[in-house]
């Protein structure tokens, strides 16, 4: 056999016994222990401080935070009125 053939061979079986573990741990990691996972299951933390978190999870808190950080529409009424207003701005305007 080639010497460079023989090496090839050697180099592969060893790199695929040093990654054989890695990805072992890999294909039975458990899926549902991601953060996002845990956090959509833990209660909100401001429950007890803030009426408007009883009964959100930790994951629902922090998009409703970003939501209001970013001012967006918390009901479908007030959806309703902000569409009205900007349908008013803009009334007989050539946009």
């Amino acid at each position: 056999m080639d010497k460079k053939v023989l090496m090839g061979i050697v180099l592969g079986v060893a790199g695929a016994a040093l990654v054989a573990p890695k990805v072992a741990a890999l294909l039975t990691q458990d899926h549902d222990e991601d953060t996002w996972s845990k956090m959509d299951r833990m209660e909100s933390v401001d429950s007890d401080k803030d009426e408007a978190e009883a009964g959100l999870t930790q994951l629902d808190s922090n998009y409703r935070a970003e939501w209001q950080a970013n001012g967006y529409p918390q009901t479908h009424a007030e959806r309703e009125r902000l569409m009205n207003e900007s349908d008013d701005a803009f009334k007989g305007k050539d946009i």
